[in-house]
């Protein structure tokens, strides 16, 4: 009778944890179609209709909002994290939204000189510096991290802490390159080379969908290490999306200098 009772035990806990699992990974789900929804068909229809300042104001809110809910929804944060040890671990966020802040701030620069009447391969100098930004702040975060890091208190588990907070850090700034986006529309738009810029789009599509599900496959992992924090899954949904600024980047890039 006692096993009958632990099996039974065993099966309804077991069945509990893959209803919250399915729950979660729906509700992330649902979080990234809206924000990739909201960013690409938002981006497209102001580049494509009011390209000049409403696109760089938009590009601006939107990339402030996605950053300040990253950072406030922080998925690596630390449930017991007391004293010292909480004051680091949000300083490290802060440090990472700084640094998001700057990278986002760069992005809007270049994108308004982008945007300008140009001869079109005059354009190169302001879409290749960002990537030079990128790997200083990220060469940067990763000496601050591991300062951080090193003056905790308790160090258990330092590895993993450290590449927790590298890893959201590197979003962050990673997220400041979605305005790119705005240039890349208004490049194919401005395209004669309708099927190039139609396979473009595809697989700019397929990048995307890609990363979609790496977000679905990092519901296991929140959880695997944050279990009990309800509010860590938004963090969670939010990281692939931020991450997906360097896709847009990229793909940026590869329109300009295929169709110049």
């Amino acid at each position: 009778m006692g096993d009958d009772s632990l099996q039974l035990e065993r099966r309804a806990k077991g069945s509990t944890m893959s209803a919250r699992s399915v729950g979660s990974v729906g509700r992330v789900v649902t979080v990234q179609v809206c924000l990739y929804a909201v960013m690409i068909l938002g981006t497209c229809t102001f580049a494509l209709f009011s390209s000049g300042v409403p696109t760089l104001v938009w590009s601006t809110v939107i990339g402030l909002v996605l950053l300040g809910a990253f950072v406030v929804f922080w998925p690596f944060k630390t449930s017991d994290a007391q004293g010292t040890n909480l004051v680091i671990e949000w300083f490290g966020r802060i440090v990472a939204a700084i640094a998001g802040l700057f990278s986002l701030a760069f992005s809007i620069m270049e994108l308004k000189a982008l945007l300008e009447p140009a001869v079109i391969g005059g354009r190169a100098k302001n879409l290749l510096p960002w990537a030079a930004v990128f790997v200083i702040l990220a060469a940067l975060l990763i000496v601050i991290d591991f300062a951080l890091q090193m003056a905790r208190k308790e160090r258990s588990h330092l590895i993993r802490s450290l590449s927790e907070s590298i890893f959201g850090a590197i979003a962050c700034v990673s997220a400041g390159a979605w305005p790119f986006l705005a240039f890349m529309v208004v490049t194919l738009a401005d395209s004669y080379q309708q099927r190039l810029a139609m396979a473009l789009v595809i697989v700019g599509l397929v990048a995307m969908l890609a990363l979609l599900s790496v977000g679905v496959a990092s519901t296991l992992w929140w959880r695997d290490i944050k279990d009990g924090d309800q509010h860590t899954w938004i963090g969670i949904a939010i990281l692939p999306v931020m991450f997906a600024g360097v896709v847009a980047y990229l793909v940026a890039i590869s329109v300009f200098f295929v169709l110049i």
